[in-house]
């Protein structure tokens, strides 16, 4: 009922790709949680680290509790709230959850945070705010496309203060970034690049000057006909071969679906109700109109 009551406003794409925000975030994560459970325990102790190594980054609400047996427990309820985003209709309570514990166990404390965990927290406070029920009540309220507008700021100036970064230096432009990332020792990568394919070094300077002037010209997205599928197009392309050749799958899906939800990309018709509207059709017996007034107190005759 939800879905359907996104689809019948009058701007349904806006409030569609925000409406499904929240659930794709829910899956990745809960997926991401599941394939560290065998590690929780080493991961969240002082097996690796020492105490007092540990402590020395911890932020307020870490989960990097000493030698806990509730760690699990919190892992589970982490899954369970991925999972409630991701198949119900009702996402503001399971979202609350997932932001506090994915800051608990990922942000909360530097040694175990990469970029992806922020970017993470930065969708789940979209979805808190904006995404699933809460685009319906932005739409009530006449502020349909405000959750929309902000979350592509943000990814605005995600990309193109990283296409900043990497234009000021020289390996983007010469293709060293690009094969040295290509190159580091990820167990999970799908397509390794052998070393044999350094000779080929026109296309990692060009690879390397796409993805900058993709992220650069990222804010031209804005503009909606032909120049806006060209650059979301690309960065899903270049997401997906993030993916293939480094292994960071978890990243590259995450960015992906970013993209498609704030963009409200083609692609998440996929995923929309088929919903027709009631067709009025003529009965099929039709009573002729009489074309005379009959008298019924002559028995039908005048």
């Amino acid at each position: 009922m939800q879905a359907q009551a996104v689809q019948r406003t009058s701007n349904g794409s806006v409030l569609w790709g925000m409406y499904l925000l929240p659930k794709g975030i829910g899956l990745l994560l809960s997926l991401e949680m599941i394939q560290l459970w065998p590690d929780l325990e080493l991961l969240y102790s002082h097996h690796l680290l020492s105490e007092s190594h540990i402590q020395q980054y911890q932020l307020p609400w870490s989960m990097f509790i000493i030698n806990t047996d509730l760690i699990y427990v919190f892992a589970a309820l982490y899954i369970l709230s991925g999972l409630f985003m991701c198949f119900h209709s009702y996402t503001f309570l399971p979202t609350l959850s997932l932001f506090i514990l994915h800051y608990s166990f990922f942000v909360g404390n530097s040694v175990w945070s990469y970029g992806v965990d922020y970017l993470a927290q930065t969708g789940l406070f979209f979805s808190l705010l904006f995404g699933g029920r809460q685009a319906l009540q932005l739409k009530r309220q006449g502020l349909t496309n405000l959750g929309s507008t902000f979350f592509r700021l943000q990814l605005t100036f995600v990309y193109f203060f990283a296409g900043l970064g990497k234009a000021f230096g020289e390996t983007w432009w010469n293709g060293e970034a690009v094969w040295k990332a290509i190159q580091q020792p990820f167990p999970s990568t799908w397509f390794p690049i052998p070393l044999t394919a350094y000779r080929y070094e026109y296309l990692w300077v060009l690879l390397g000057i796409i993805t900058i002037l993709l992220e650069l010209c990222y804010p031209l997205v804005w503009i909606k006909k032909n120049i806006r599928p060209l650059i979301i197009n690309g960065i899903i392309l270049m997401h997906i071969g993030i993916a293939l050749s480094m292994g960071l799958l978890h990243f590259a899906l995450l960015m992906i679906w970013y993209n498609l939800c704030a963009w409200n990309h083609p692609l998440l018709n996929i995923v929309k109700p088929n919903i027709k509207p009631l067709e009025h059709s003529k009965p099929k017996l039709q009573v002729p109109i009489a074309t005379e007034t009959i008298n019924t107190t002559k028995g039908g005759k005048e």
